[in-house]
């Protein structure tokens, strides 16, 4: 039987991805193109990442060290950067 997760890798993709991209818009306001841009490619590169697959995948790739070693840097990428996001709105709007 899979074992459901509160959030998907894909959705954790995608929302780290979008905080970034949202960042690099911010960012722009506060050091120029070069950081906006560079956020948002980051960002992009999430968003691109987010089809990887893990409703198809057997019990035993789901539980496998990558699988899960993904799954934590997946949390962690989305955790950081709508902490980057919300930074930079503090930092812009506040």
């Amino acid at each position: 039987m899979k074992k459901k997760y509160l959030i998907s890798i894909e959705a954790l993709h995608l929302i780290a991805g979008f905080s970034l991209i949202a960042s690099g818009v911010l960012v722009y306001f506060i050091d120029g193109v070069e950081m906006a841009l560079s956020w948002a490619i980051f960002g992009a590169m999430y968003i691109s990442m987010c089809d990887v697959g893990e409703k198809e995948m057997s019990d035993e790739k789901l539980k496998h060290v990558s699988h899960l070693v993904r799954r934590l840097f997946g949390y962690l990428g989305a955790l950081f950067s709508v902490a980057l996001l919300l930074f930079y709105i503090n930092k812009v709007f506040l």
